[in-house]
């Protein structure tokens, strides 16, 4: 596989970028600062608009976040007791559950979260649920063992519910698993504890560095070694997650480690209009306002002839490199692809399907929607995180 995690600071970020064999294939810029994203505060109630369904949540001092009213079904409420209506100057435990973007105000919930490698405990929810990345041997697997060691009638006494993520799979035994929901089950009952004697804007949880809680969320197997020349990332990802084996720390006085992976440039690629593919065809990339547009271009494809054959190969090549290229670029939302044409409905039907199999790859969900009556190909990709481009904004 030869994956290096490469983590290392600028453009006045911390920047964690997944190279394969010298090539760029994920890339993210996190704030050195940090994000509010899966905070736990106290926020006062400013008002309620019903035509929004909604409720205006101040969390930090002049800071306002949005909650949809079907969020707060079980609200824990600290200055009196809940008794089915939620009115305005009543302080209540939400957490972060989206940030703002652009004119939006960050989103939250009630329901609180408590994420882990290998599983989500949710407040407000009953049920078990599995990634759909997990193929059905795993997830009975899985099942199996979690009923085995009588986890419904333990998260019914909690009062959660529970997503088994990806990471899961890898397992070979159940143990960090269940180890992992009793250290995220006491997590939650410190901070419902804490909440009572807390005040209004009292921040509960914080949570991992975003650098790290990306690390978390990859799956183990995605990189060989992790590669840091930076001394508090280095001792900041060895204290969370113990990483000993394939964790390094680079020193070079004559190379840095940016110039060794050719980071300005990599980066500089990802966010490019024009990308070319190994058969002479290329990808122009542009993203708008509504949607991104992905247009397929022959370019210097050298074989003799372009007939359909020819046509539905630079597709096949163009597909996957549109697969990369929307985790590269953490592209989200509506894409639009104008693959070359091809006359045989067949063809187009394989394509889709190879497509189809390619996103299917991606840790975000990603849907291939069908072709229109003007031969374009709808994908969307669900909205996680800001494009690339915009996290590389100072």
């Amino acid at each position: 596989m030869n994956r290096t995690l490469i983590l290392t600071r600028g453009k006045g970020k911390i920047l964690s970028l997944l190279f394969q064999q010298n090539r760029l294939i994920r890339a993210n810029a996190y704030p050195e600062q940090g994000s509010d994203l899966e905070s736990v505060y106290i926020g006062k109630v400013k008002n309620i608009v019903s035509s929004l369904e909604a409720a205006f949540v101040e969390y930090k001092p002049e800071t306002i976040g949005f909650l949809p009213m079907k969020q707060v079904k079980h609200p824990i409420l600290t200055n009196r007791r809940f008794d089915g209506r939620l009115i305005a100057g009543d302080e209540l435990v939400v957490q972060v559950e989206k940030e703002g973007i652009k004119n939006k105000p960050p989103g939250l919930t009630c329901n609180l979260s408590f994420t882990g490698k290998y599983c989500v405990l949710t407040t407000g929810k009953k049920t078990l649920g599995f990634s759909n990345k997990l193929s059905l041997e795993q997830r009975e697997r899985l099942k199996n063992c979690l009923l085995e060691n009588h986890l419904n009638e333990r998260l019914a006494e909690e009062a959660v519910g529970m997503v088994v993520r990806t990471n899961a799979g890898e397992l070979e035994t159940p143990q960090p698993l269940l180890e992992e929901i009793s250290i995220l089950l006491k997590e939650k009952n410190r901070l419902l504890q804490a909440a009572c004697h807390r005040t209004c804007f009292s921040r509960l949880q914080q949570p991992l560095p975003p650098y790290l809680a990306g690390i978390r969320d990859l799956y183990s197997y995605s990189y060989d070694k992790i590669l840091t020349d930076d001394e508090t990332i280095f001792r900041e990802i060895q204290q969370t997650f113990g990483e000993k084996e394939r964790l390094v720390f680079y020193q070079d006085d004559v190379i840095s480690l940016s110039r060794l992976y050719h980071v300005e440039t990599s980066l500089r690629e990802a966010l490019g209009e024009k990308v070319w593919l190994s058969n002479g065809a290329y990808l122009v990339i542009q993203p708008t306002e509504a949607l991104t547009v992905i247009d397929v271009n022959s370019g210097k494809y050298q074989k003799k002839s372009k007939d359909q054959a020819a046509f539905y190969l630079i597709n096949r090549e163009a597909a996957k490199e549109i697969a990369l290229q929307l985790k590269l670029r953490n592209i989200s939302g509506i894409v639009i692809i104008d693959f070359i044409n091809q006359s045989s409905h067949e063809q187009d039907k394989r394509l889709l399907q190879y497509l189809t199999e390619l996103v299917g790859e991606d840790s975000v969900q990603t849907t291939v929607m069908g072709m229109t009556a003007l031969g374009l190909v709808e994908v969307t990709r669900k909205k996680i995180s800001p494009p690339l481009w915009e996290q590389l904004k100072t």
